[in-house]
């Protein structure tokens, strides 16, 4: 059976810092949880349909550059499955569907570890 993690091609890197999502006309508050190059993991407060396409926008910080990325929701997990309860309780799964130069770079410095500048 295959999993989610077989799908990976690069390692998850923790890292929280806030995030916006937009779906459709809402823009929501959320807290990112780990990235890859190829996809992201979050918290928000409201579960997405999987199979959405939403937007992710990434505020600068030490670790990123400011970045807007598209993305489709994977996986959304109810609260009842996230333990222990949180401010943020759906935990949701997605994938990029367009990166750009900036980001790639920035997300492979830190999956190999390496500091990149914003």
């Amino acid at each position: 059976m295959e999993t989610f993690n077989d799908k990976r091609y690069f390692p998850r890197v923790a890292i929280s810092l806030k995030i916006q999502v937009q779906e459709s006309e809402n823009h929501l508050a959320a807290e990112m949880v780990d990235l890859t190059v190829q996809g992201i993991s979050f918290r928000l407060d409201r579960p997405l349909e999987v199979g959405s396409r939403i937007s992710i926008e990434i505020s600068a910080s030490e670790e990123l550059r400011k970045n807007v990325l598209s993305a489709e929701i994977l996986r959304c997990d109810s609260p009842a499955n996230v333990s222990p309860p949180q401010y943020y309780p759906y935990y949701v799964a997605a994938k990029f569907v367009e990166v750009n130069d900036e980001y790639l770079m920035d997300s492979l410095a830190l999956v190999h570890g390496k500091k990149s500048k914003p």
